[in-house]
């Protein structure tokens, strides 16, 4: 929400979020049904992903914000699938019956930093997934190198927060010293960020 509806004339799938910064702001559960349906206008042909507004580390206001928020995503027409973000989730294994997919995160997970416990997070994501989601399409949130490393056998997807930053000194270099990627170079910090994580054999520089 926080950019207008960047939708491309050609996708068969769209994932709507609000974004950290509006969230931080406050937003209007209308206003982001709204801001959903101006995507779904935008491209009434593409399977909308919607992500479902949570309360950081509140599990029960999250599960709160989704029922009543689902009356508002249920005027959208589909093809859509719902996202719920599972807050406090190795402490509270539910998640309503009509997710389609459980969001987990895996950049924080309330006051522990997963870069730094990189294997707290993923014992957490572990055990959650094989004790109560073996049926549900699981979407990491913005893992770190090391939290993906060790659950992407678990996981169906991840966001794109992730290899925004680069993973080495090299690609550091490259960006003359930043480390956060640009446009032209995103694909290459993405084949990077996929072979440190063990995903992709080594591949050669582009």
């Amino acid at each position: 929400m926080s950019f207008p509806v960047p939708v491309p004339r050609y996708v068969d799938k769209a994932f709507v979020d609000i974004s950290l910064r509006r969230t931080r702001i406050g937003v209007e559960l209308h206003d982001y049904a709204k801001f959903i349906g101006k995507v779904r206008a935008k491209a009434p042909w593409a399977e909308l992903w919607i992500v479902f507004p949570d309360a950081y580390c509140d599990a029960a206001e999250t599960w709160r914000k989704y029922e009543k928020f689902k009356k508002l995503a249920s005027l959208v027409s589909p093809p859509k699938k719902y996202i719920y973000v599972a807050q406090e989730f190795w402490r509270v294994a539910d998640v309503p019956e009509d997710v389609d997919v459980v969001a987990l995160p895996a950049r924080r997970q309330c006051d522990v930093d997963c870069s730094k416990k990189h294997d707290v997070c993923a014992a957490r994501i572990i055990a959650y997934i094989r004790n109560y989601m073996r049926d549900r399409w699981i979407h990491l949130l913005g893992p770190s190198l090391r939290v993906l490393r060790a659950t992407h056998h678990l996981a169906d997807s991840f966001d794109t927060a992730s290899y925004r930053r680069a993973v080495d000194k090299e690609l550091k270099q490259m960006m003359g010293g930043r480390w956060q990627a640009t446009k032209d170079v995103m694909e290459v910090f993405l084949f990077r960020w996929l072979e440190k994580a063990g995903l992709l054999e080594k591949r050669l520089n582009v």
